[in-house]
């Protein structure tokens, strides 16, 4: 059990009293279209941005609103969210993509501490964590509340999970929580959109506009492209894990990647937005056949080491005629891009179900070796 100081504790209780505000509503709001995105939406009530995130895992419910206000207004706004002002200066960062996000958009000197640390591939947060210009905060499962509250971060930018039962002992310090919940969208495009609302938060609005635009039409180049192609293969994803193999769900964003790279994949029909977990047996018997494999990993990894994990591997088709493709995650970062550049990994996925298209050599793929 940690102790806070008594600066600390006061801290919490101004911090937790300006949030509690009881103002007036703005009538005269502008909402902010989003094409993509279903889980967010947002509009300008004066100089107040206020944004509603949907709770992906209960329809009709919110997971939070969050009320966004310049530094130097005067406007008082509902006491029914969170208020946060900005442009936020200090963050503490739990995930590489959101962290990388910062960086795209040109934010990422705001970064004052990261979680997971050692999972962070980007350069110049590496960089500053070696200098100690970014503080190591901890696993993202269980920080460092003490080097938390000793940055005084202006917010904290986290991942929800279902049934988590909210985020322990963060949620008593008085510093807002930002819900990250875009991995829950059922599109990419509607995932990478919501940098929209990031960029919000570090006064970054115009160059996250620019940027979604350009992913946006390079997005829908290729599947126009990956339309033209005269065939298509069938694809295998990810692998066994202990008893199970996870698969995207045909309405994830993976799931509707293949859709919109024009690819064969058995669950596509399928209604679920997350991962669906299933024995060996009936991944054996639905994608056994399937042309090519993609998985992702960390270390080494060829035929004989998969072989090695699971002897069942030698019943699937693309084992046998060595199509299988693997990222790097540990060396690669996928991860920290893919969220808001679907572009990159669309094409990819087009290369790979269409390789008579013939387009750039695959970004995040490498063929494995025997």
């Amino acid at each position: 059990m940690y102790k806070l100081s008594l600066f600390h504790l006061l801290l919490i209780v101004i911090l937790s009293a300006c949030a509690g505000r009881r103002v007036q509503h703005d009538s005269n709001a502008d909402t902010i279209a989003l094409k993509h995105a279903e889980n967010i939406s947002i509009e300008r009530q004066g100089d107040v941005v206020k944004a509603v995130l949907k709770n992906p895992w209960r329809p009709g419910e919110q997971l939070q609103t969050y009320y966004l206000v310049p530094e130097e207004s005067k406007t008082n706004v509902p006491t029914d969210g969170i208020v946060i002002k900005t442009p936020i200066r200090r963050a503490v960062v739990f995930t590489t993509a959101h962290a990388n996000l910062m960086q795209m958009l040109g934010c990422g000197n705001t970064i004052a501490g990261v979680a997971d640390a050692k999972y962070m591939l980007i350069p110049d947060v590496k960089k500053r964590i070696a200098n100690r210009l970014i503080v190591d905060c901890g696993d993202a499962m269980a920080p460092d509340i003490e080097r938390i509250i000793d940055l005084k971060p202006d917010a904290l930018l986290l991942s929800p999970f279902e049934n988590s039962g909210g985020h322990g002992k963060l949620d008593q310090l008085g510093i807002p929580l930002i819900e990250c919940a875009d991995y829950m969208e059922t599109s990419a495009l509607g995932r990478a959109e919501w940098m929209k609302f990031y960029a919000m938060l570090f006064g970054c609005e115009q160059r996250a506009d620019s940027l979604f635009e350009v992913v946006e039409k390079r997005y829908a180049r290729l599947k126009k492209l990956a339309a033209t192609a005269r065939q298509s293969r069938s694809v295998l994803p990810d692998r066994k894990m202990s008893a199970v193999w996870y698969v995207p769900g045909g309405r994830s964003s993976v799931g509707r990647l293949y859709a919109d790279a024009c690819g064969q994949y058995a669950f596509a029909t399928d209604r679920h937005s997350g991962s669906l977990p299933m024995p060996f047996e009936t991944v054996l018997e639905k994608m056994g056949q399937a042309d090519f494999w993609i998985l992702s990993y960390t270390g080494q990894m060829n035929r004989r080491t998969l072989l090695a994990e699971y002897s069942g591997y030698s019943a699937l088709k693309a084992f046998r005629t060595g199509e299988i493709y693997g990222c790097k995650v540990d060396q690669t970062p996928y991860f920290e891009q893919v969220s808001w550049r679907p572009d990159w990994l669309l094409e990819d996925l087009v290369q790979l179900f269409h390789p008579e298209l013939k387009l750039s050599p695959l970004r995040y793929y490498r063929r494995l070796q025997p």
